[in-house]
């Protein structure tokens, strides 16, 4: 890496208070520091809005991880120069002795304001405001701390340019689902210095994204990538963010061919990756080593940190096999298309303009729908009609003044809409045999479609293909048991505090029993058991004994006894 020097005429210092209330000057130095840096936290976080965070993606990082991220940092022999290429506050930097000297950069000037504020009496922070990322790609620092900005940039305006960036820089081709987060973490990492050391914290979910690949293979490459600690799914490191976070750790001076995962999941597994952060190199493993030639970048890497199952299943196959998996209508304006029976009657259109739709994860509960269920529904006044109209019904002039209503309103500028013609035409995706709930925090919700109605991206759509039609309620008896569920969680992503998200191709590749090896005798078994759930279930009852019973005899023809 080169050791250019650094253009200080960009750096910005500042000055005058941004908050009202005095401090209390009866306090030690460090409480006083301490205080005087909540109170700013406390300002911007009020005077900015939730939504001006989210678009700059702005997650204020704990101090515990600060510090556990500068300590591997600062670890580093002659550490004088560390970038921070996402400074926001300025959290990271807090404890970074005054003789090193700390280069932030910040896009946003609100936030940079504040932390201009908040190290004004610090001589060895300067701060850039700028686009890290067309910043300079030659200087060069002993060290990198960085939570970078959590955006998902599918949309982005400037996403193209960035991947442009990056395929000019380096030669990566990267998706266009790369999110921000990545950019700030692979270009940072270019300017790592030969004896540097960086740490990262930023969403693990790349680690099992097909756009991810790219990613790692690049990662791997390096040899620097030392240790990743995923958080436990159901613990968030940051508040209000969908994601689950990993900290990731570099060191450019120790080449590896091999990395190390530590799984963490109580504040006992946070405090002994602490000890083992200060004298890595000097202690057993805390978690599994995993050694590059065995890793491969395509496949999702939840299982070098995940405890691996214990159940192998015989008689499966890939869900593709026997169905193929779409993705719910994605209307680009749900308020606008989505229509309770209310509403309707509000602006006089018939219903020859509407098919039945589930629109929300929320609007059913069991494993089956129904048109009594969704008649049940309208009566309740849910929003589960879609607006399904073509150019020309607008001779009706009901129609019409409700399409000028939405061009009033803006909604034919939105995302999706504006690539249509005609803007208001929905997509025309047939109704699916079954649903599949694409997020969920315990398990994923499968719901057969008796009532043939269509449904939106909280579901994915499963068409059954048609030499399969007939066992069709073969395979939803089998998404009802315990076996799918265990199954499945080798292809869902995590994100924060729980959450999991299944995307089409996760289900494609998702195990499932092999109906062609069902015999007659055990479909017809399961058929019954299968009809009798449904029975209880659309009477409100509880059919758990007979779910147990039907995952003992999928069990059974898995070659697995049942568990105790």
């Amino acid at each position: 890496m080169q050791d250019d020097s650094i253009d200080n005429s960009r750096f910005r210092k500042g000055s005058g208070f941004l908050y009202d209330k005095p401090i209390d000057k009866k306090a030690g130095i460090l409480a006083l520091k301490q205080e005087h840096a909540n109170r700013l936290k406390e300002s911007y976080l009020k005077r900015s809005s939730n939504t001006h965070r989210k678009k700059f993606g702005q997650y204020f990082t704990p101090d515990f991880l600060a510090r556990l991220m500068a300590n591997w940092v600062l670890s580093s022999e002659n550490c004088r120069t560390v970038l921070d290429p996402a400074f926001g506050l300025g959290d990271l930097i807090e404890d970074i002795p005054e003789n090193v000297t700390v280069d932030g950069f910040e896009i946003e000037p609100f936030i940079l304001s504040y932390a201009e504020q908040k190290f004004s009496n610090k001589n060895n922070i300067r701060l850039y405001e700028e686009d890290f990322l067309y910043s300079d790609w030659k200087a060069a620092y002993d060290g990198v701390i960085c939570n970078p900005p959590y955006i998902r940039f599918k949309h982005y305006e400037q996403k193209q340019a960035y991947l442009n960036l990056f395929h000019d820089k380096l030669g990566l081709k990267l998706s266009g689902f790369t999110n921000m987060y990545v950019l700030f973490m692979i270009k940072a990492l270019t300017q790592l210095k030969q004896n540097g050391r960086a740490a990262f914290i930023i969403p693990s979910d790349f680690l099992n994204a097909r756009y991810g690949t790219e990613i790692k293979e690049y990662l791997l490459s390096q040899n620097n990538l030392q240790l990743v600690a995923v958080t436990d799914f159901k613990v968030g490191w940051f508040d209000q963010a969908a994601t689950t976070s990993a900290i990731f750790f570099f060191d450019n001076k120790h080449q590896t061919t091999q990395t190390e995962f530590v799984s963490m999941t109580t504040s006992d597994d946070l405090s002994k990756l602490e000890a083992y952060v200060l004298n890595f190199y000097n202690m057993p493993a805390l978690g599994s080593i995993r050694k590059h030639k065995d890793m491969n970048p395509g496949d999702k890497w939840r299982k070098y940190y995940q405890p691996e199952r214990p159940d192998h299943y015989s008689n499966v196959c890939t869900l593709d096999q026997f169905a193929r998996i779409n993705r719910g209508i994605a209307t680009g304006a749900n308020h606008f298309f989505c229509f309770t029976e209310s509403k309707r009657l509000e602006w006089k259109l018939p219903n020859q303009y509407f098919v039945p739709v589930l629109s929300k994860a929320s609007q059913v509960s069991g494993n089956f729908m129904t048109t009594d269920l969704h008649k049940q529904l309208i009566h309740k006044d849910q929003a589960v009609k879609l607006l399904h109209v073509q150019e020309a019904d607008l001779a009706d002039d009901k129609l019409k003044r409700y399409i000028t209503h939405g061009e009033r309103n803006d909604y034919h500028k939105r995302y999706l809409t504006k690539r249509r013609s005609p803007w208001f035409k929905n997509e025309n995706r047939e109704p699916a045999d079954i649903l599949v709930s694409t997020f969920n925090r315990s398990e994923a919700k499968f719901i057969r479609n008796e009532a043939g109605i269509r449904n939106l991206t909280p579901f994915h759509c499963l068409y059954v293909k048609p030499p399969y039609k007939e066992k069709t309620d073969l395979l939803m008896a089998f998404f009802m048991t315990d076996i799918a569920r265990d199954l499945l969680a080798a292809s869902h992503r995590e994100y924060g505090n729980g959450l999991k998200k299944l995307e089409p191709n996760d289900l494609k590749e998702t195990m499932v029993i092999d109906i062609d090896k069902v015999g007659e005798s055990d479909s017809t078994a399961i058929r019954k058991l299968y009809n009798k759930i449904r029975e209880i279930q659309l009477a409100s009852g509880n059919p758990q004994a007979e779910i147990d019973k039907l995952n003992r005899l999928f069990l059974a023809l898995m070659g697995q006894s049942a568990k105790t």
